[in-house]
């Protein structure tokens, strides 16, 4: 078997050519899951570049990428260490330098409205062409049935378990991703945390949900950004202050920078600053620019980075990307590029982190989706068919009246096409229909107990005769 000097030295001496994995395993003989780590490796430190999805991927090396130098042999007895966050380009890592300094030597500052009003959309650019073009290719996936914005039924709940992970950790939340995972799906609290913790979680987890149902219609509007601070704030700001421009000052922690003041200015800026952001035609750019300028201007009275990386996300999952998780980012790194940012108004730190995490959160959510499969029927129509179940439920249907019910209460938003597989999808989810599905159907333990007094002792095989019938 070849090891990974070999497959160095073959992709370096094909310096032009779009290589398939299939083509590259070919030539060099590896493993399926060993080929794929490899190759993502190479391509997070620059040496490859990546385009396509799925069978389409292709990789290209790069003759001017930093990681020539051949990889020293890796024997056996050597142990993989995790990647901890990125290493900045040198022209970054002076800047974080430069606020690495003691606070006391550093210049006071203030909010800069020039820096706003220099950005010109779709002239100024704060990520790099070559770095949008890559984002591109790696994220853009295909709509289902080719309805725009619907990639993201596909991956729901990992976004929710990985955006209300990582955004909460970077906040400094000691939730695991195996706890938030059970607090965000099964509504169960790590025991020994403390209860803003899990508050902050599930906040993330309404504020998704509400972005994800009116993805069709949201934009980056002043509403749109007060609703999702008011969702990600609730409970953890003084009464009556989510969802509002704040009117008292606030000082951030760390960092020489004081943000604007002013009620009535913060929301004459934050109109300014949205209708620039609405006026960016790429997608990633306008995610990018949304997550600075919202954090800089600092217009709420606490969880301002919060609602910039929710904001952020709208953009792409109008357009079916990959949605940003902020996976993996080092929690030090990304609050030195936020200070360089405040202080110094330079965006290179944040950007270089941004598209750093975003190649991993490609990475995470390919993965995941072809680990665990996926029925796009089912995710395409997973709300109207919940929503038939419940009200099934309340309504206590009777067993012998269920499939006549059902049909009578198909939703007209099922196309004649998905009709069949909608109603064998209902009928499944009755059959299986236990209390670890209370939350999902938003009924309570009682209405369960009081629809299953109502069955006999063959009611599983009376609706899997439902479903073989339909089926036939």
């Amino acid at each position: 078997m070849a090891d990974k000097i070999t497959l160095f030295r073959y992709l370096k001496s094909r310096p032009s050519i779009w290589l398939s994995a299939a083509e590259i395993k070919s030539a060099v003989s590896l493993p399926d899951r060993t080929l794929r780590r490899w190759l993502n490796e190479l391509v997070l430190e620059g040496a490859l570049e990546r385009r396509g999805n799925r069978k389409a991927t292709r990789y290209q090396w790069q003759p001017t990428a930093t990681a020539n130098a051949e990889p020293p042999p890796t024997s056996p007895a050597q142990k993989t260490h995790p990647h901890h966050g990125l290493t900045f380009s040198p022209a970054n890592a002076i800047l974080i330098e430069r606020i690495k300094a003691p606070i006391y030597t550093r210049s006071p500052v203030t909010y800069s409205e020039e820096w706003l009003e220099e950005y010109e959309p779709n002239k100024s650019a704060y990520l790099a062409e070559s770095t949008r073009r890559e984002l591109h290719s790696l994220g853009k996936r295909s709509p289902l049935f080719a309805k725009a914005g619907t990639y993201i039924q596909k991956i729901y709940d990992r976004l929710l378990i990985d955006f209300s992970f990582n955004s909460s950790r970077l906040e400094g939340n000691t939730y695991s991703l195996a706890d938030t995972e059970r607090l965000v799906l099964l509504g169960a609290a790590a025991p020994g945390k403390p209860n803003a913790e899990r508050i902050m979680i599930l906040n993330h987890k309404e504020a998704i949900r509400y972005l994800v149902q009116h993805i069709n219609t949201l934009t980056a509007d002043e509403e749109t950004i007060r609703t999702l601070h008011y969702l990600l704030a609730d409970s953890l700001v003084a009464a009556g202050a989510a969802g509002q421009i704040r009117e008292d000052s606030v000082l951030v922690s760390g960092t020489t920078y004081t943000p604007l003041e002013g009620k009535e200015r913060l929301r004459l800026q934050l109109l300014r600053l949205l209708e620039k952001a609405r006026a960016i035609a790429d997608p990633f750019e306008q995610s990018f620019f949304l997550l600075a300028h919202l954090s800089y201007l600092q217009a709420f009275v606490d969880v301002n980075k919060r609602t910039a990386r929710l904001a952020s996300i709208i953009p792409l999952i109008r357009g079916d990307y990959v949605p940003q998780s902020f996976v993996d980012i080092d929690q030090a790194q990304y609050l030195e590029a936020t200070i360089a940012m405040y202080e110094l108004r330079e965006a290179g730190p944040l950007a270089e982190v941004y598209a750093w995490s975003y190649r991993r959160t490609c990475q995470r959510y390919d993965t995941n989706v072809m680990a665990t499969g996926f029925d796009e029927i089912a995710a395409l129509y997973r709300q109207q068919r919940r929503a038939l179940v419940s009200d099934l439920v309340r309504q206590q249907v009777p067993p012998t009246r269920i499939s006549e019910w059902v049909l009578a209460n198909i939703p007209s938003s099922i196309e004649t096409v998905h009709r069949e597989k909608f109603l064998a999808d209902v009928l499944a989810e009755v059959e299986n229909l236990d209390s670890s599905r209370i939350g999902g159907l938003g009924i309570t333990r009682q209405e369960l107990e009081n629809w299953q007094k109502l069955h006999d002792h063959d009611t599983r095989t009376t609706l899997r005769d439902l479903r073989d019938e339909w089926d036939r």
